[in-house]
Protein backbone atom coordinates (compact mmCIF):
# COMPACT_ATOMS: atom_id res chain seq x y z
CA UNK A 1 0.00 0.00 0.00
CA UNK A 2 1.69 3.42 -1.33
CA UNK A 3 2.65 5.48 2.16
CA UNK A 4 -0.02 8.41 1.23
CA UNK A 5 -2.76 6.20 0.63
CA UNK A 6 -2.05 4.03 3.55
CA UNK A 7 -1.56 6.95 6.15
CA UNK A 8 -5.37 8.74 4.69
CA UNK A 9 -6.90 5.51 5.16
CA UNK A 10 -5.06 4.74 8.63
CA UNK A 11 -6.10 8.50 9.71
CA UNK A 12 -9.74 7.65 8.81
CA UNK A 13 -9.68 4.60 10.77
CA UNK A 14 -8.38 6.46 13.79
CA UNK A 15 -10.47 8.95 13.62
CA UNK A 16 -13.65 6.66 13.71
CA UNK A 17 -12.26 4.71 16.77
CA UNK A 18 -11.89 7.79 18.48
CA UNK A 19 -15.43 9.04 18.20
CA UNK A 20 -17.05 5.56 19.09
CA UNK A 21 -14.54 5.80 22.19
CA UNK A 22 -16.12 9.16 22.63
CA UNK A 23 -19.71 8.12 22.39
CA UNK A 24 -19.29 4.94 23.99
CA UNK A 25 -18.61 7.38 27.13
CA UNK A 26 -21.83 8.60 27.20
CA UNK A 27 -23.57 4.92 26.21
CA UNK A 28 -22.20 3.43 29.24
CA UNK A 29 -24.22 6.14 31.34
CA UNK A 30 -27.41 4.77 30.36
CA UNK A 31 -27.09 0.93 29.54
CA UNK A 32 -29.86 -1.39 30.93
CA UNK A 33 -28.79 -3.15 34.37
CA UNK A 34 -28.33 -6.76 31.87
CA UNK A 35 -26.92 -5.54 28.51
CA UNK A 36 -25.80 -7.83 25.64
CA UNK A 37 -23.88 -6.05 23.05
CA UNK A 38 -27.24 -5.75 20.46
CA UNK A 39 -28.37 -3.00 23.19
CA UNK A 40 -24.57 -1.20 23.24
CA UNK A 41 -24.92 -0.93 19.61
CA UNK A 42 -28.56 -0.08 19.39
CA UNK A 43 -28.21 2.85 22.00
CA UNK A 44 -25.01 4.12 19.75
CA UNK A 45 -27.57 4.18 16.75
CA UNK A 46 -30.04 5.88 18.19
CA UNK A 47 -27.98 8.57 20.02
CA UNK A 48 -25.81 9.05 17.63
CA UNK A 49 -27.29 7.82 13.94
CA UNK A 50 -25.71 10.04 11.62
CA UNK A 51 -22.18 9.40 12.74
CA UNK A 52 -22.72 5.51 12.48
CA UNK A 53 -24.21 6.57 8.76
CA UNK A 54 -21.17 8.24 8.34
CA UNK A 55 -18.88 4.96 9.01
CA UNK A 56 -21.26 2.75 7.03
CA UNK A 57 -20.76 5.01 3.68
CA UNK A 58 -17.19 4.73 4.41
CA UNK A 59 -16.99 0.79 4.67
CA UNK A 60 -18.85 1.00 1.29
CA UNK A 61 -16.53 3.05 -0.40
CA UNK A 62 -13.37 1.21 0.37
CA UNK A 63 -15.49 -1.70 -0.23
CA UNK A 64 -15.53 -1.01 -3.75
CA UNK A 65 -12.25 0.30 -4.39
CA UNK A 66 -10.91 -3.26 -2.87
CA UNK A 67 -13.56 -5.26 -5.19
CA UNK A 68 -11.68 -3.34 -8.60
CA UNK A 69 -8.32 -3.66 -6.69
CA UNK A 70 -8.86 -7.36 -6.35
CA UNK A 71 -10.56 -7.40 -9.33
CA UNK A 72 -8.11 -5.35 -11.53
CA UNK A 73 -4.64 -6.46 -9.25
CA UNK A 74 -5.86 -9.91 -7.23
CA UNK A 75 -5.38 -8.51 -4.35
CA UNK A 76 -7.39 -6.06 -2.11
CA UNK A 77 -5.84 -2.74 -0.36
CA UNK A 78 -7.84 -1.63 2.52
CA UNK A 79 -9.49 -4.67 3.77
CA UNK A 80 -11.34 -2.38 6.58
CA UNK A 81 -13.69 -4.34 8.35
CA UNK A 82 -17.88 -3.88 8.46
CA UNK A 83 -18.95 -1.36 11.10
CA UNK A 84 -19.81 -3.52 13.40
CA UNK A 85 -16.91 -5.59 13.71
CA UNK A 86 -14.81 -2.58 13.40
CA UNK A 87 -16.75 -1.41 16.50
CA UNK A 88 -15.97 -4.64 18.68
CA UNK A 89 -12.25 -3.53 18.43
CA UNK A 90 -12.64 0.10 20.53
CA UNK A 91 -10.97 -0.15 23.25
CA UNK A 92 -13.99 1.39 25.17
CA UNK A 93 -16.14 -1.04 23.89
CA UNK A 94 -13.99 -3.90 25.04
CA UNK A 95 -13.97 -2.42 28.22
CA UNK A 96 -17.77 -2.04 29.05
CA UNK A 97 -18.43 -5.73 27.70
CA UNK A 98 -15.94 -7.30 30.12
CA UNK A 99 -17.11 -9.62 32.39
CA UNK A 100 -16.16 -7.69 35.46
CA UNK A 101 -17.22 -4.08 33.98
CA UNK A 102 -20.01 -5.54 33.61
CA UNK A 103 -20.81 -7.47 36.80
CA UNK A 104 -20.05 -4.10 38.68
CA UNK A 105 -22.20 -2.35 36.76
CA UNK A 106 -25.11 -4.76 37.55
CA UNK A 107 -24.32 -4.64 41.03
CA UNK A 108 -24.58 -0.87 41.20
CA UNK A 109 -27.17 -0.13 39.17
CA UNK A 110 -30.23 2.67 39.94
CA UNK A 111 -33.05 2.86 37.62
CA UNK A 112 -33.72 6.63 38.44
CA UNK A 113 -30.18 7.32 37.74
CA UNK A 114 -30.17 5.54 34.75
CA UNK A 115 -33.27 7.16 33.45
CA UNK A 116 -31.85 10.43 34.27
CA UNK A 117 -28.88 9.84 32.11
CA UNK A 118 -31.17 8.59 29.27
CA UNK A 119 -33.28 11.92 29.40
CA UNK A 120 -30.10 14.60 29.72
CA UNK A 121 -28.09 12.86 26.81
CA UNK A 122 -31.48 12.68 24.83
CA UNK A 123 -31.98 16.18 25.32
CA UNK A 124 -28.69 16.99 24.46
CA UNK A 125 -28.54 15.29 21.11
CA UNK A 126 -32.32 15.51 20.03
CA UNK A 127 -31.09 19.28 18.21
CA UNK A 128 -28.28 18.28 16.62
CA UNK A 129 -30.21 14.97 15.21
CA UNK A 130 -32.68 17.41 13.73
CA UNK A 131 -30.64 19.62 12.64
CA UNK A 132 -28.23 17.36 11.05
CA UNK A 133 -31.91 15.69 9.29
CA UNK A 134 -33.10 19.10 7.85
CA UNK A 135 -29.82 19.47 6.54
CA UNK A 136 -29.51 16.19 4.91
CA UNK A 137 -33.86 16.95 3.70
CA UNK A 138 -32.85 20.59 2.46
CA UNK A 139 -29.84 18.96 0.38
CA UNK A 140 -32.13 15.87 -1.01
CA UNK A 141 -35.02 18.62 -2.03
CA UNK A 142 -32.65 19.99 -4.56
CA UNK A 143 -32.08 16.44 -5.97
CA UNK A 144 -34.02 13.12 -7.17
CA UNK A 145 -33.81 10.16 -5.65
CA UNK A 146 -33.04 7.35 -7.82
CA UNK A 147 -30.46 6.15 -10.58
CA UNK A 148 -31.50 7.16 -13.99
CA UNK A 149 -30.05 5.00 -16.78
CA UNK A 150 -27.48 7.04 -17.95
CA UNK A 151 -25.78 7.79 -14.67
CA UNK A 152 -22.83 5.55 -15.76
CA UNK A 153 -22.46 7.30 -19.13
CA UNK A 154 -21.91 10.30 -17.01
CA UNK A 155 -19.69 8.93 -14.79
CA UNK A 156 -17.80 7.21 -17.38
CA UNK A 157 -17.40 10.74 -19.82
CA UNK A 158 -15.69 12.23 -16.45
CA UNK A 159 -13.23 9.44 -16.08
CA UNK A 160 -11.97 9.70 -19.55
CA UNK A 161 -8.62 10.77 -19.76
CA UNK A 162 -9.77 13.24 -23.19
CA UNK A 163 -12.23 15.16 -20.70
CA UNK A 164 -11.20 18.59 -19.86
CA UNK A 165 -11.70 20.60 -16.74
CA UNK A 166 -14.21 22.79 -17.82
CA UNK A 167 -15.88 19.51 -19.36
CA UNK A 168 -15.94 17.72 -15.95
CA UNK A 169 -17.31 20.69 -14.08
CA UNK A 170 -20.82 20.44 -16.01
CA UNK A 171 -20.88 16.42 -15.70
CA UNK A 172 -20.21 17.13 -12.38
CA UNK A 173 -23.52 19.96 -12.17
CA UNK A 174 -25.30 16.45 -13.56
CA UNK A 175 -24.49 14.16 -11.35
CA UNK A 176 -25.18 16.33 -8.21
CA UNK A 177 -28.68 16.58 -8.99
CA UNK A 178 -29.57 12.79 -8.37
CA UNK A 179 -28.93 11.23 -4.52
CA UNK A 180 -28.27 7.46 -4.63
CA UNK A 181 -25.14 4.94 -3.84
CA UNK A 182 -23.53 5.42 -7.62
CA UNK A 183 -23.22 9.22 -7.08
CA UNK A 184 -22.13 9.40 -3.85
CA UNK A 185 -19.52 6.89 -4.41
CA UNK A 186 -18.72 9.34 -7.51
CA UNK A 187 -18.21 12.02 -5.14
CA UNK A 188 -16.17 9.77 -2.61
CA UNK A 189 -13.85 9.27 -5.49
CA UNK A 190 -13.59 12.65 -6.56
CA UNK A 191 -12.46 14.34 -3.28
CA UNK A 192 -10.18 10.97 -3.22
CA UNK A 193 -7.87 10.93 -5.86
CA UNK A 194 -9.00 14.03 -8.07
CA UNK A 195 -6.01 16.18 -8.90
CA UNK A 196 -7.75 18.91 -10.00
CA UNK A 197 -8.23 22.01 -6.68
CA UNK A 198 -11.89 23.05 -7.97
CA UNK A 199 -13.50 19.59 -8.33
CA UNK A 200 -11.95 17.89 -5.55
CA UNK A 201 -13.23 21.00 -2.87
CA UNK A 202 -16.90 20.84 -5.19
CA UNK A 203 -16.91 16.84 -4.31
CA UNK A 204 -16.42 17.77 -0.45
CA UNK A 205 -18.91 20.46 -0.16
CA UNK A 206 -21.42 18.28 -1.72
CA UNK A 207 -20.60 15.08 0.83
CA UNK A 208 -20.42 17.80 3.43
CA UNK A 209 -23.94 18.80 2.55
CA UNK A 210 -25.51 15.23 3.57
CA UNK A 211 -22.98 15.08 6.36
CA UNK A 212 -21.17 11.96 5.13
CA UNK A 213 -18.05 13.72 7.14
CA UNK A 214 -15.73 13.38 4.32
CA UNK A 215 -11.54 14.53 4.37
CA UNK A 216 -10.24 16.91 2.34
CA UNK A 217 -7.08 15.92 0.88
CA UNK A 218 -4.10 18.11 0.89
CA UNK A 219 -2.98 18.49 -2.58
CA UNK A 220 0.78 17.81 -1.92
CA UNK A 221 -0.50 14.11 -1.26
CA UNK A 222 -2.43 13.89 -4.15
CA UNK A 223 -0.42 11.60 -6.59
CA UNK A 224 -0.07 11.33 -10.37
CA UNK A 225 -0.43 8.21 -12.38
CA UNK A 226 1.12 8.40 -15.75
CA UNK A 227 4.27 7.47 -17.21
CA UNK A 228 4.19 10.01 -19.91
CA UNK A 229 6.72 13.10 -19.11
CA UNK A 230 5.20 15.73 -20.92
CA UNK A 231 0.98 14.77 -19.53
CA UNK A 232 2.64 14.34 -15.61
CA UNK A 233 3.96 18.05 -16.07
CA UNK A 234 0.47 19.10 -17.02
CA UNK A 235 -1.19 17.24 -14.61
CA UNK A 236 0.92 18.32 -11.73
CA UNK A 237 1.63 21.96 -12.76
CA UNK A 238 -1.41 23.41 -14.68
CA UNK A 239 -4.33 21.40 -14.05
CA UNK A 240 -4.71 21.26 -10.18
CA UNK A 241 -5.03 25.49 -10.66
CA UNK A 242 -7.38 24.85 -14.03
CA UNK A 243 -10.97 26.86 -13.16
CA UNK A 244 -13.92 26.90 -14.81
CA UNK A 245 -17.66 28.50 -14.00
CA UNK A 246 -20.53 28.05 -15.48
CA UNK A 247 -22.20 30.60 -16.97
CA UNK A 248 -25.64 30.55 -15.18
CA UNK A 249 -28.42 31.68 -18.08
CA UNK A 250 -30.37 29.68 -20.54
CA UNK A 251 -28.14 30.65 -23.37
CA UNK A 252 -25.75 28.62 -21.90
CA UNK A 253 -27.81 25.59 -21.20
CA UNK A 254 -29.22 25.76 -25.07
CA UNK A 255 -25.18 25.70 -26.24
CA UNK A 256 -24.65 22.71 -23.90
CA UNK A 257 -28.14 21.07 -25.18
CA UNK A 258 -26.64 20.86 -29.31
CA UNK A 259 -23.01 20.46 -28.22
CA UNK A 260 -22.33 18.59 -25.54
CA UNK A 261 -22.76 15.35 -24.50
CA UNK A 262 -23.72 15.50 -20.72
CA UNK A 263 -26.76 16.57 -22.15
CA UNK A 264 -27.62 15.05 -25.57
CA UNK A 265 -27.76 11.37 -23.17
CA UNK A 266 -30.21 12.29 -20.89
CA UNK A 267 -34.11 10.88 -20.96
CA UNK A 268 -36.78 11.37 -18.44
CA UNK A 269 -40.21 9.62 -18.04
CA UNK A 270 -42.10 12.72 -16.90
CA UNK A 271 -41.58 16.12 -17.26
CA UNK A 272 -43.65 17.66 -14.39
CA UNK A 273 -45.91 20.52 -15.81
CA UNK A 274 -46.85 22.96 -13.16
CA UNK A 275 -46.91 26.28 -11.08
CA UNK A 276 -43.99 27.08 -9.33
CA UNK A 277 -46.33 28.01 -6.07
CA UNK A 278 -47.37 24.56 -5.60
CA UNK A 279 -43.47 23.40 -5.84
CA UNK A 280 -43.66 21.93 -2.07
CA UNK A 281 -46.40 19.11 -3.70
CA UNK A 282 -45.05 18.84 -6.32
CA UNK A 283 -41.81 17.34 -4.42
CA UNK A 284 -44.21 14.90 -2.85
CA UNK A 285 -44.73 13.66 -6.41
CA UNK A 286 -41.21 13.49 -7.57
CA UNK A 287 -40.40 11.58 -4.46
CA UNK A 288 -43.22 9.17 -5.47
CA UNK A 289 -42.06 8.75 -8.62
CA UNK A 290 -38.68 8.33 -7.67
CA UNK A 291 -39.34 5.57 -5.42
CA UNK A 292 -40.91 4.10 -8.47
CA UNK A 293 -37.56 4.69 -10.77
CA UNK A 294 -38.83 6.94 -12.47
CA UNK A 295 -36.37 9.65 -14.18
CA UNK A 296 -38.31 13.31 -13.13
CA UNK A 297 -37.56 16.54 -15.60
CA UNK A 298 -38.43 19.39 -13.04
CA UNK A 299 -37.02 22.70 -14.06
CA UNK A 300 -36.23 23.88 -10.11
CA UNK A 301 -34.21 20.48 -9.79
CA UNK A 302 -33.13 19.79 -13.68
CA UNK A 303 -32.37 22.82 -14.69
CA UNK A 304 -32.03 25.63 -11.82
CA UNK A 305 -28.65 26.90 -12.44
CA UNK A 306 -30.06 28.06 -15.61
CA UNK A 307 -33.27 28.64 -15.42
CA UNK A 308 -34.22 32.31 -14.14
CA UNK A 309 -37.45 33.97 -14.14
CA UNK A 310 -35.44 37.39 -14.71
CA UNK A 311 -33.89 35.71 -17.39
CA UNK A 312 -35.98 34.40 -19.57
CA UNK A 313 -35.13 34.48 -23.30
CA UNK A 314 -35.90 32.50 -26.47
CA UNK A 315 -33.25 30.45 -25.30
CA UNK A 316 -35.49 29.62 -22.15
CA UNK A 317 -38.06 28.12 -24.60
CA UNK A 318 -35.56 26.10 -26.69
CA UNK A 319 -34.51 24.60 -23.09
CA UNK A 320 -38.10 24.00 -22.29
CA UNK A 321 -38.73 22.27 -25.63
CA UNK A 322 -35.74 20.09 -25.46
CA UNK A 323 -36.72 18.49 -22.35
CA UNK A 324 -39.99 17.98 -23.51
CA UNK A 325 -38.89 16.06 -26.51
CA UNK A 326 -36.40 14.16 -23.95
CA UNK A 327 -39.27 13.54 -22.30
CA UNK A 328 -41.90 9.54 -22.67
CA UNK A 329 -44.91 11.32 -20.92
CA UNK A 330 -45.87 14.66 -18.98
CA UNK A 331 -47.87 14.84 -15.49
CA UNK A 332 -49.62 18.07 -15.28
CA UNK A 333 -50.40 19.16 -11.52
CA UNK A 334 -53.92 20.86 -11.74
CA UNK A 335 -53.96 23.53 -9.72
CA UNK A 336 -55.55 27.47 -9.60
CA UNK A 337 -52.22 28.20 -10.17
CA UNK A 338 -51.36 25.87 -12.86
CA UNK A 339 -54.20 26.53 -14.72
CA UNK A 340 -53.79 30.21 -14.88
CA UNK A 341 -49.77 29.87 -16.07
CA UNK A 342 -48.78 30.96 -19.66
CA UNK A 343 -46.04 28.31 -18.80
CA UNK A 344 -48.23 25.13 -18.30
CA UNK A 345 -50.30 26.05 -21.56
CA UNK A 346 -46.94 26.24 -23.62
CA UNK A 347 -45.96 22.92 -22.10
CA UNK A 348 -48.99 21.25 -22.60
CA UNK A 349 -50.03 22.42 -26.05
CA UNK A 350 -45.97 21.42 -27.59
CA UNK A 351 -46.40 18.38 -25.78
CA UNK A 352 -49.65 17.81 -27.10
CA UNK A 353 -47.98 18.92 -30.67
CA UNK A 354 -45.63 15.98 -29.81
CA UNK A 355 -48.60 13.72 -29.67
CA UNK A 356 -47.23 11.57 -26.44
CA UNK A 357 -49.16 10.57 -23.47
CA UNK A 358 -50.44 13.35 -20.74
CA UNK A 359 -51.50 12.41 -17.28
CA UNK A 360 -52.38 14.58 -14.81
CA UNK A 361 -53.76 14.60 -11.14
CA UNK A 362 -54.82 17.48 -8.56
CA UNK A 363 -52.72 19.26 -6.59
CA UNK A 364 -55.78 18.23 -3.29
CA UNK A 365 -54.87 14.69 -4.47
CA UNK A 366 -51.28 14.96 -4.10
CA UNK A 367 -52.26 16.72 -1.07
CA UNK A 368 -54.12 13.37 0.54
CA UNK A 369 -51.29 10.87 -1.08
CA UNK A 370 -54.24 9.66 -3.35
CA UNK A 371 -51.55 8.24 -6.40
CA UNK A 372 -54.24 6.38 -7.73
CA UNK A 373 -55.99 9.21 -8.86
CA UNK A 374 -53.50 10.09 -11.80
CA UNK A 375 -54.95 9.71 -15.18
CA UNK A 376 -54.66 10.49 -18.71
CA UNK A 377 -56.12 13.61 -19.69
CA UNK A 378 -57.54 13.61 -22.78
CA UNK A 379 -60.03 17.06 -22.38
CA UNK A 380 -58.01 19.50 -24.34
CA UNK A 381 -59.01 23.00 -22.29
CA UNK A 382 -55.46 24.38 -23.24
CA UNK A 383 -55.80 24.21 -26.94
CA UNK A 384 -54.29 27.46 -28.52
CA UNK A 385 -52.90 27.48 -31.93
CA UNK A 386 -51.31 30.63 -31.06
CA UNK A 387 -49.80 29.69 -27.89
CA UNK A 388 -46.65 30.44 -28.66
CA UNK A 389 -47.35 34.05 -29.05
CA UNK A 390 -47.50 34.90 -25.24
CA UNK A 391 -44.78 32.78 -24.34
CA UNK A 392 -42.02 36.02 -23.70
CA UNK A 393 -44.41 38.46 -22.27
Amino acid sequence: MPGVTKHIYDHEIRDILEMWNKQLREISLILPQEYTEEDVISLVKKYYPHEWMSVVYKYNYYEIKDRYLNKRFGKRRYCMLKPEQLFRTVSQYKKIMSSNYRKQYCENFDTDIQQKNSEELWNQRKSKIERIDNKINNAKFKTQQMTPEYIDVLIGLYERKNTSQKDKMYIMAELKKYYNDKVINFFFKVNDTELNKQLRWIAFYHLQSFNFQPRARRQKYMQVHTKNKKRKQYLRNVYPDEKYNIPQNPNELEYRIMNAKEQKIKRYDFFISHSSMDSRYVQELILFENRKSKNVFCDWINDADYLKRKLVCKATLKVIETRLEQSDAIIFVDSHNSRNSIWCKYELNYFSELNRTIYCITIEDIKSQNWDALYNMKDKWFYDPDYKKYSLF
